[in-house]
């Protein structure tokens, strides 16, 4: 399962431009972004969002959360 990395949860929660970029990108309210990110929820990997967080100049690496942990 991939889920965005803390970097972008981070950018998320504390920084509002981010945020409602985010928001305008998935055409969704700037406190539902606030609220995926507070549930660290998939749906702020969908492909509008990763666009706009590539845009920013962000890297694949840098977006997503490795999937090197254990189980």
């Amino acid at each position: 399962m991939i889920k965005v990395s803390q970097l972008i949860l981070e950018k998320l929660l504390n920084d509002k431009n981010f945020r409602l970029n985010t928001a305008l990108a998935l055409n969704i309210s700037e406190r539902s972004v606030e609220r995926l990110a507070e549930r660290q929820s998939d749906n702020l990997t969908k492909m509008a969002a990763v666009n706009f967080y590539r845009s920013t100049g962000l890297t694949d690496e840098q977006i997503f959360e490795s999937e090197t942990q254990s189980a």
